[in-house]
C-alpha cells in the first residue's frame, strides 16, 4: 500500500514539475531586443512593396483593440493608404499572462483584414493566409508579408 502512495506522489511531483517547465512558450528562448529593433530588422530583411508607416501607440492600441496599460513597449507598422496588407507589429507586455490577449488581438486583426481584402484587393490574400504570429514569453510579433519564411527566420534570429 505504501508503495502505491509513494508511486502516486512521485508521479504527481513529476507531473507538476513537467507542467512548470513546459509552460514557457518559447521553449526556454526569449526575445530581449527592443520591439523597434525587431520591427526594423523585419522591414530591412523583407521586401515590402512600399515603406510601412509607424502608428503612434494610441492609434495602434485602438487598431488592435488593446488596453495600452498592459503594453510595456510596442512598434506597429502598417501599409500606407490601406491598399496593402503588409504589416509588422511587435509588442512586449508588462506581464507575460497578457501575451495571450495581444496574440488574440493580432489573430483577430488578420481575420478582419482577410474579410476586408477578400473582395477589395484579392491579390493581398496570400500574405494574410501566411501571416506570421509568434509569441515568445512576453513578446508577440505579427508580420504580414510576401515572405513568411524570411519573417520566421528573422524572428528566430532574435531568440536567445
Amino acid at each position: 500500500m505504501n508503495r502505491r502512495r509513494i508511486a502516486a506522489a512521485s508521479a504527481a511531483i513529476l507531473l507538476a514539475f513537467s507542467l512548470m517547465t513546459g509552460c514557457s512558450q518559447g521553449g526556454g528562448k526569449t526575445i530581449t531586443a527592443p520591439t523597434k529593433d525587431v520591427a526594423q530588422k523585419l522591414q530591412d530583411s523583407i521586401s515590402f512593396e512600399y515603406p510601412l508607416s509607424q502608428l503612434p501607440d494610441d492609434a495602434a492600441n485602438k487598431l488592435y483593440g488593446l488596453d495600452g496599460s498592459i503594453i510595456e513597449e510596442q512598434a506597429v507598422f502598417v501599409g500606407v493608404g490601406g491598399a496593402l496588407a503588409d504589416e509588422v507589429s511587435v509588442w512586449r507586455v508588462k506581464d507575460e499572462k497578457d501575451a495571450a490577449t495581444v496574440e488574440e488581438a493580432a489573430e483577430k486583426r488578420v481575420e478582419n483584414q482577410k474579410t476586408s481584402f477578400k473582395d477589395y484587393a484579392p491579390a493581398e490574400m496570400p500574405k494574410l493566409e501566411k501571416a506570421v504570429i509568434k509569441t515568445n514569453g512576453d513578446t508577440i510579433i505579427l508580420c504580414v508579408s510576401s515572405d513568411a519564411d524570411k519573417a520566421k527566420e528573422v524572428i528566430a534570429s532574435f531568440e536567445e
